[in-house]
């Protein structure tokens, strides 16, 4: 697992930058990755954890896909087909 660092500013009650709800109980955050800087609810706050945490576990480089051609199988009486 990856390292996330975030710099908590403090906690209250605001508006959620992530979900846009008024009143909501949370943090002011700072992601290091410049991602997010304001006020988060507790719940959006560890939503954004788990998607950043997932996010950083997958491998970055899909595989690629073959374009050599593939042999064709020939048929057991020695067709092509």
């Amino acid at each position: 697992m990856s390292e996330i660092k975030v710099s908590i500013l403090g906690t209250g009650s605001g508006t959620c930058s992530l979900t846009g709800k008024e009143g909501s109980d949370g943090l002011t955050v700072r992601f290091e990755d410049g991602t997010l800087e304001g006020f988060l609810s507790w719940r959006a706050f560890k939503q954004l954890l788990s998607m950043k945490a997932t996010k950083e576990e997958q491998p970055s480089a899909r595989p690629k896909r073959s374009t050599e051609s593939v042999p064709v199988a020939s048929a057991a009486n020695g067709e092509v087909k």
